[in-house]
């Protein structure tokens, strides 16, 4: 039966669900069945694995032979240690918080995902999966669920929270021996645990609730991570392996007391110092290509080189280098409203608030002062510089300003990726104009093996997003950077995609005057079929008129959005339903702005898209200078909008550009 709120599978999903746990498990034992099985830490022999000629340790060294005493005097020495300078940042509770950490301590668990809370009964079977979906079981795995009890002991000191947290980590210790090929020891989950475990334990050290015979389990367990994570990490280039050899340092910093603790705090740097200029390019993007991942791991390698300065820890000074590039991209992608594009994997809830204090302690720790401008206090600080490309990565963000009002374009055509969290979607892109967002990718709705998974293909899909496609395939992320030309009056952007055999999209964007946007898309080769360019708008009424080959967003007040094609152009236009994603497992539909063209490759459609304030829209016109093939290095073109006439143009053999107000 269905999990509340869920729906029953097919046949076809439950095959699926049952092979992606086999692949996952089935994977870790590839890695874990080279190397010979680790064995649990026995509680009781901790004491071994300790440098008890550690300054403070002196009275539990004096105590070793008698282990109850010896742990006692180590609680002791836990309660009131000063030595390390840890990060823990817990908020206090509210209301809801509380109401979530009582219900923890009934065993209703919340790993987030958008599900309700889930109930496991007395004796937590903590693989259960009650809502068919993997991501749950991992996050309960991750310790996600602790959140709530660490926040209300911060608010209240009520011992039942930090007993209840021992409690429950006990239990998940007591059921889950170090394995590397188990799912609940692969890399990501026990990467997040082990920084979890060290977060937790700052906190509780000193509660009443935490005594000798608790301690000595989860130092065990503690040593388990660290053996795991030590002899066995995760190599390839992921965020996952950024996350894991994280834990491990952490553990380090947090643990000094273990004789391992120095190389388990070497091999992260070890792993971190190889893994991360693979997985980030030489310009700081982050190899997933999502936005939201490439944050995740500037984010974890900026408070890794935080909690390091802060306890005397040198860290390598490349990982310092490639970290201040991975911000340097990171502010250049934030929107006007402080959020980031949406591409791949990506999330931008609605209801929620971009958080800057990242960006704002890398400016801080890089001396980057200019950070400051996503704050409306830091206006002062911006950049001299706009626009920003970042040519290998393909990764472009247009701007007309720093101000919340300033009109921002991100643009997306990279490389194949090094995850499945990117999308078939080379040439989407995202508008934001006026405070509003009025071209939005589509997001992901779904990770895969989830009741949803079916759909997540819908999303991630090429034709649900602002770029070509030929009869609606999914195209090939094949991207090939032509031109980046910026200048007073705008800027130039020409890129191609090998997306299909025999078809490469040429797309050229001139952001005229900072205020309007023109696209010369070219489908060039001779693969048969339907060409299709599409425009997502957000969520809302739009206005449509096929005749004269526009559609506009009907917002009441505010910034709109005019999406418009020549009448006498070879493309009709259609409106077709979309779907739009900003958070996991909830969607909204919307119209999508559909141009058809009449011919197959080779073929050239032309474009404006006119952000406006107000009523009416304007009124453009666009014309191509000469006579234009598609394929042709140069093409120039009269735009009239606005009351004001522009020539913009580009001349690929000379690697030039222009944009001129006439």
């Amino acid at each position: 039966m269905a999990a509340p709120g869920m729906k029953e599978w097919s046949g076809r999903q439950r095959t699926q669900h049952f092979m992606r746990w086999f692949c996952l498990l089935a994977g870790a034992a590839s890695v874990a069945w080279a190397q010979p099985a680790l064995s649990p830490c026995p509680p009781e022999r901790v004491l071994e694995h300790l440098d008890l000629d550690r300054p403070g340790l002196g009275p539990v060294r004096e105590a070793a032979g008698n282990h109850a005493l010896a742990m006692a005097r180590l609680l002791d020495y836990y309660r009131t240690r000063k030595t390390v300078r840890y990060d823990t940042r817990i908020s206090p509770a509210g209301a809801a918080e509380i109401a979530s950490a009582r219900a923890t301590l009934a065993h209703v668990l919340d790993a987030g995902l958008g599900y309700p809370p889930q109930r496991y009964g007395a004796d937590i079977n903590w693989m259960a999966d009650p809502v068919r979906d993997i991501e749950w079981v991992a996050g309960v795995q991750r310790f996600y669920w602790q959140t709530p009890l660490l926040r209300a002991w911060v608010s209240t000191h009520d011992t039942a929270y930090a007993r209840g947290w021992m409690d429950l980590t006990a239990d998940w210790i007591g059921k889950h021996p170090v394995d590397p090929k188990h799912f609940a020891w692969l890399d990501i989950q026990v990467g997040i645990r082990a920084a979890r475990f060290a977060e937790a334990f700052d906190l509780l050290r000193t509660s009443p609730a935490m005594d000798a015979g608790f301690l000595q389990t989860l130092l065990a367990s503690v040593y388990d991570h660290g053996r795991k994570m030590s002899l066995y990490p995760r190599t390839t280039p992921h965020n996952k392996a950024v996350i894991e050899a994280v834990g491990l340092l952490r553990l380090g910093v947090m643990f000094p007391e273990f004789k391992d603790s120095g190389r388990w705090i070497a091999k992260a740097w070890e792993v971190l110092s190889d893994n991360l200029p693979r997985q980030v390019t030489p310009e700081g993007v982050q190899r997933e290509w999502t936005p939201n991942y490439h944050q995740l791991v500037a984010s974890l390698m900026l408070h890794t080189l935080l909690l390091a300065d802060a306890n005397g820890l040198p860290a390598p000074p490349p990982l310092r280098d490639l970290t201040a590039k991975m911000f340097d991209v990171w502010f250049a992608m934030t929107a006007p409203d402080g959020w980031q594009p949406m591409f791949g994997d990506g999330r931008r809830p609605p209801e929620g608030k971009p958080d800057p204090s990242d960006l704002l302690l890398a400016a801080r720790l890089f001396d980057r002062p200019e950070f400051f401008a996503v704050t409306d206090s830091g206006k002062a600080s911006a950049p001299h510089w706009l626009s920003r490309a970042f040519p290998e990565s393909g990764m472009y963000f247009f701007r007309s300003g720093w101000d919340r009002d300033a009109t921002y374009l991100a643009l997306h055509s990279s490389p194949p990726a090094i995850s499945a969290h990117d999308q078939p979607d080379n040439g989407t892109f995202e508008l934001y104009a006026g405070r509003r967002w009025l071209i939005e990718d589509s997001g992901s709705f779904a990770y895969p093996d989830t009741p949803f998974a079916n759909e997540r293909d819908w999303f991630s899909r090429t034709a649900a997003h602002a770029t070509l496609t030929l009869d609606g395939a999914n195209s090939r992320n094949a991207h090939r950077h032509l031109l980046w030309r910026t200048g007073a009056a705008g800027d130039t952007l020409v890129f191609e995609n090998e997306s299909y055999p025999r078809l490469t999209h040429r797309r050229t964007v001139f952001f005229t005057g900072r205020r309007w946007f023109v696209f010369v898309d070219e489908a060039l080769g001779d693969a048969p079929g339907r060409l299709e360019l599409r425009f997502p708008f957000p969520p809302g009424t739009i206005q449509v008129d096929q005749g004269e080959k526009w559609a506009r967003t009907g917002f009441a007040q505010g910034a709109n959005l005019l999406v418009w094609a020549p009448p006498e152009s070879q493309a009709s236009l259609e409106i077709e339903e979309g779907q739009i994603s900003y958070t996991l497992n909830h969607k909204q539909t919307r119209q999508v702005a559909l141009y058809r063209h009449q011919h197959p490759a080779p073929a050239v459609f032309v474009t404006l898209l006119a952000p406006y304030d107000g009523a009416p829209p304007p009124r453009p016109s666009v014309r191509v200078k000469g006579t234009f093939q598609p394929g042709q290095p140069r093409v120039e073109l009269d735009v009239t909008i606005g009351g004001e006439h522009w020539l913009v143009g580009r001349d690929l053999s000379l690697k030039t550009a222009w944009i001129t107000k006439e």
